[in-house]
């Protein structure tokens, strides 16, 4: 979520942010107090907080939110002065206005290696038969689908499971780096991937599978980031 009472600061944020699938923006505010709603209705894992809002400082609105649960805070500010008090509130990162690609690269190791501590990454995932839960090995499965209002596990031999109760978005905070989204209704593991090839002006991934799984524009600097192309 993105907190900051400038427009142009928040859509430049967001920006920056679609360059990883890993995140999704949740919501946005200009106000403290419209903030707080949102905090209490959306409960995000990571906010992006102007260290100026108008009203309140956002050292104190830091503070006034210290109990909710597995909330990192990133603050962005035109000012360096706040810099030491900042980390006083345990925030993540402390970056100043305007932010280059580079310094938010930086932001985002910083919050990967921090998520890893509140979202612990998962070997085992819990697949629906009718009346049974079974449990799957993450590194057997090839990739994931959306299928209708279904997410769908394809597994490395042919299995194919039904997970219950999550969506994409979810699931990938919880799966090891391997896992890379090219699509918004595909997640692939990338130690299951032997080919990626063009086919008539679009990208797509070969699993070992024999699955030919499409990438949105959207995704495709992220996933030639990970296979290092």
């Amino acid at each position: 979520m993105i907190i900051d009472d400038e427009k142009y600061s928040r859509e430049n944020i967001k920006d920056l942010l679609s360059s990883y699938d890993q995140f999704e923006i949740v919501g946005e505010s200009s106000s403290a107090e419209d903030a707080i709603k949102k905090i209490r209705k959306l409960k995000p894992h990571l906010l992006f907080l102007d260290i100026r809002l108008s009203g309140i400082n956002g050292l104190d609105f830091a503070k006034k939110i210290k109990n909710f649960p597995h909330m990192m805070i990133v603050f962005v500010s035109a000012y360096d002065e706040y810099a030491l008090d900042a980390f006083s509130v345990n925030a993540i990162d402390y970056i100043t206005k305007p932010i280059s690609p580079s310094r938010f690269e930086e932001t985002v190791q910083k919050l990967e290696q921090y998520a890893e501590m509140f979202f612990p990454k998962i070997d085992k995932i819990p697949v629906r038969d009718k009346d049974e839960f079974e449990f799957v090995e993450v590194k057997d499965i090839c990739y994931i689908e959306v299928i209708g209002k279904n997410v769908v596990v394809h597994m490395e031999g042919g299995a194919v499971w039904n997970l219950h109760r999550t969506t994409l978005t979810a699931l990938q905070k919880s799966l090891p780096e391997s896992f890379i989204r090219t699509h918004k209704s595909y997640i692939v593991n990338m130690k299951k991937v032997c080919k990626m090839k063009k086919e008539f002006g679009l990208w797509e991934i070969i699993t070992i599978c024999e699955n030919s799984i499409p990438i949105s524009r959207r995704f495709l600097n992220s996933v030639k980031k990970k296979l290092h192309l």
